[in-house]
Formats: structure tokens, sequence, C-alpha cells
């Protein structure tokens, strides 16, 4: 049997190419993530906030009339 020619310079090319892809991808996905992550705790802290601050009630004033 007669092995078929691989060409290794491509394979390498084409591998090199895919990884800076993936790596440009995965660092997007991670980018997003951790704004996502602030955006949820931020949302988290407030909303934490809210129910430790007691609500201000209001004094019934006597009618002037």
């Amino acid at each position: 049997m007669v092995r078929a020619k691989v060409d290794t310079q491509r394979d390498e090319r084409a591998k090199r190419e895919s990884q800076i892809v993936i790596d440009a991808e995965r660092a997007a996905r991670e980018a997003k993530t951790a704004r996502l992550r602030e955006l949820r705790l931020a949302a988290q802290s407030s909303q934490e906030a809210d129910v430790a601050r007691p609500k201000p009630t209001r004094r019934r004033t006597p009618s002037k009339g």
C-alpha cells in the first residue's frame, strides 16, 4: 500500500489558525461571564441594601379644615 503524502506544514498552519480562533472565542466568553457576574453581584447587593434599610413611615398629619 502506498501512503498518501501528508502536507505537514499545511496541517501545522491550520492548527495554529484554529487555536488562535479558539483562544479568542474563549477570551470573549470569559469576559462576558465576568461582566455578567459583576452585574448580578451588583443587583444582589442593591436588593440586599433595600431589604436591610427600613422604609420611611409617613406620619399622619391632622387635617386643616
